[in-house]
């Protein structure tokens, strides 16, 4: 019984003395923190060792206390001696807790080497350099260290100022993301800056193969129709015969009625009047059926609603779309039926053109039947864009094709 009682008095006693001794411990890191003693001693493999803050009076550390940077102080074996209270906002560690540790477990793992070799390397010179901080909250500070290598009570030291650099990496970040977008920008500038060169040089070449054609085609059938013409009047002057004259005539009232039509279907080829005269609708139709019987195409036609609100740019878009389109399905397609289909809509007009044949690949939508496009899907595309429209193709080998053009419609006078 005696000796139990001892015993509690014993272990009361240690309990005791250990409170007196955590209680000296954290006394002795608030002196610390506060400049109101001048050594720290550290125990180590070689045994305690007394470190000397004497570079660390009172003055100076209320100096680096106010610093926005942190600021650490450290043995020669990485074990720190001292910190303002910006390094432990940094760490997201108490300074109680700091003093004491080893400053390479908050560096990042992979950094750790290289940051001990750096440490070394300041007693030759000051050094600069960027290395990640692991916080106690598992977040990573990218920080850039000041490193001075110095003398403590004559030991070797190391004091460091850490700056947190994180708003400079977002800086930097948004500064390539921004610069990123600007090249890709000015590259797409420069491209559509290319493709309209080509195309303009490609607007001169079809200007060029049309004037020429044009000259041609008149030539050829106006002129033949009007030597025509002049060889049989020439034979009514030398002919008396009623009946030779009656032949005569005839044959030139054939030259003339074939040269009108002539003018006609080429003069519709040039400027569809029909779509002035009589709408949008009509000159389509016109226009689709001399199509299938000049090519032989099978083309089917849908049209729903009126389109008196789209402008006569509108229109004549949508007819030379519609004649681009059926002239590609013909090149190109492999099939010889194609759809057409108009819709009207409350708030614009939709024009599809589509085929069941062999399709392409959309990323060489470029290039069509093995050669640069000229003035056809570009020109068509163009064409609609210019006029605040938007045209979108959908294609498959194998697949077939189908062109969508939409254009919005104003809306008409005495509505908002």
């Amino acid at each position: 019984m005696k000796r139990k009682r001892r015993t509690y008095e014993e272990l009361d006693r240690e309990i005791s003395s250990l409170r007196i001794r955590l209680e000296e411990t954290e006394q002795a890191l608030r002196a610390i923190r506060t400049g109101e003693i001048d050594a720290l001693v550290v125990s180590g493999k070689r045994g305690e060792q007394v470190y000397t803050l004497q570079g660390a009076d009172h003055s100076y550390r209320v100096l680096l206390e106010g610093l926005n940077e942190a600021a650490i102080t450290l043995t020669a074996d990485g074990t720190i001696l001292y910190c303002n209270g910006r390094f432990s906002e940094m760490t997201k560690i108490s300074a109680e807790l700091l003093l004491g540790s080893s400053v390479q477990s908050l560096i990042k793992p992979a950094e750790r080497e290289m940051f001990v070799r750096t440490l070394h390397q300041s007693a030759e010179g000051p050094i600069r350099k960027e290395f990640c901080i692991q916080a106690d909250d598992h977040s990573t500070v990218p920080a850039l260290f000041s490193i001075k290598n110095l003398e403590l009570g004559g030991m070797s030291a190391f004091c460091l100022v850490v700056t947190d650099i994180r708003e400079r990496k977002r800086t930097e970040e948004a500064l390539q993301q921004s610069e990123q977008h600007f090249r890709k920008l000015f590259l797409d500038g420069q491209r559509m800056q290319n493709e309209l060169r080509r195309l303009s040089r490609e607007v001169l070449r079809v200007q060029e193969e049309e004037r020429t054609r044009i000259s041609r085609e008149i030539h050829d059938e106006i002129g033949q129709a009007l030597t025509a013409i002049s060889l049989n009047l020439k034979k009514l002057e030398t002919n008396r015969k009623p009946s030779e004259v009656k032949k005569n005539l005839r044959s030139v009232q054939q030259i003339v009625d074939k040269a009108t039509d002539f003018i006609h279907v080429f003069s519709r080829q040039i400027h569809p009047s029909m779509l002035e005269d009589l709408g949008l609708f009509p000159a389509l139709r016109s226009f689709i059926r001399d199509f299938q019987e000049t090519t032989g195409m099978r083309v089917i036609m849908k049209f729903s609603g009126a389109v008196g609100h789209a402008s006569v740019e509108q229109k004549a878009a949508v007819y030379r779309i519609v004649q681009e389109s059926l002239t590609n399905v013909l090149k190109h397609s492999g099939t010889r039926k194609a759809w057409v289909t108009i819709r009207k809509y409350q708030e614009g007009i939709t024009l599809d053109v589509a085929d069941r044949g062999k399709g392409f690949e959309l990323a060489h939508a470029s290039e069509i039947g093995g050669r640069r496009q000229g003035m056809g899907l570009l020109g068509m595309r163009e064409r609609t864009h210019a006029l605040g429209g938007k045209l979108t193709v959908l294609s498959r080998p194998g697949l077939g094709t189908r062109l969508r053009v939409y254009f919005p419609l104003s809306p008409p006078l005495g509505r908002n």
